[in-house]
């Protein structure tokens, strides 16, 4: 994409939606729901994050993530906001790690951090894509996924070295949440026949080794053994398989729309 080039929801203009092989549609279609659903629980702790420096931190971080799933969407259907929040919840293809509440400060955290360190990886593929449009988005994508890293990573290893309590917490964190940020990578079922097309560069299980390295090597810098879990408690048929807390999350995102179905996104 030239610099200065105008854009339309993150595509260079001239670019248009085309009709893409199914395939192509449901791995666009699931790293568009896993942004949207994230940068909607990035959200939630705006006014009740620890310090008010991490309030706006992920207001910020959470809106990217918004404005990446609006790219997305935006490249796979003309009518973005259907795709956003008007499809029932067994068409959504979000991740059960995205899913989740999260509700304690060091699992948002970390769910941050195994979020976004993936999410570099995941943009780096889709940088590398044969399908028009989609480079462009994710080299800007790219831009901001560098400052969310930075943020995550340096702020949880503060607090890995902090004081016995703090890395307890945190170590507990990723205790919990690797089994959820690990089955992230479970593609869906149409990835062998994107990756033939070119669509992504390539496949989620090799991906995922580069991610488990980097998570693993900054893990043990700062004290913590990693276990890689089984992830076949949480497998997703897919991705097809919504969690126990879609349902929530759908609620809070469609809540204008049950006021107003006139509104728009």
């Amino acid at each position: 994409m030239a610099p200065g080039a105008p854009e339309r929801d993150g595509l260079p203009d001239g670019i248009g939606v085309t009709t893409l092989d199914a395939a192509t549609h449901e791995v666009i279609l699931a790293f568009a729901d896993d942004e949207h659903v994230m940068g909607h629980r990035h959200s939630e702790w705006i006014g009740v994050a620890p310090f008010l420096e991490e309030d706006l931190a992920f207001a910020s971080i959470g809106q990217d993530e918004l404005g990446h799933a609006s790219a997305l969407y935006g490249r796979i259907a003309d009518d973005v906001e259907h795709l956003a929040l008007r499809r029932p919840a067994e068409e959504y293809r979000s991740c059960w790690l995205v899913e989740a509440p999260c509700r304690a400060w060091e699992d948002a955290l970390v769910r941050h951090l195994l979020y976004d360190t993936a999410e570099r990886w995941r943009w780096e593929n889709m940088a590398r894509s044969s399908v028009e449009g989609v480079p462009g988005i994710a080299a800007r994508a790219l831009v901001e996924e560098d400052y969310h890293r930075r943020h995550a990573v340096t702020l949880t290893a503060r607090l890995l070295d902090a004081t016995d309590e703090s890395h307890r917490r945190v170590a507990g964190a990723f205790e919990r949440l690797l089994p959820l940020a690990d089955a992230q990578w479970e593609p869906v079922a149409g990835e062998p026949a994107a990756l033939a097309v070119g669509a992504l560069a390539r496949p989620s299980a090799e991906v995922a080794s580069d991610w488990r390295a980097e998570v693993g090597e900054l893990l043990a810098a700062h004290g913590v053994t990693v276990a890689w879990p089984d992830p076949a408690g949480v497998r997703q048929a897919g991705r097809t398989r919504r969690s126990e807390h879609f349902a929530e999350v759908q609620g809070a995102l469609t809540e204008v729309l049950s006021l107003d179905p006139a509104a728009s996104w």
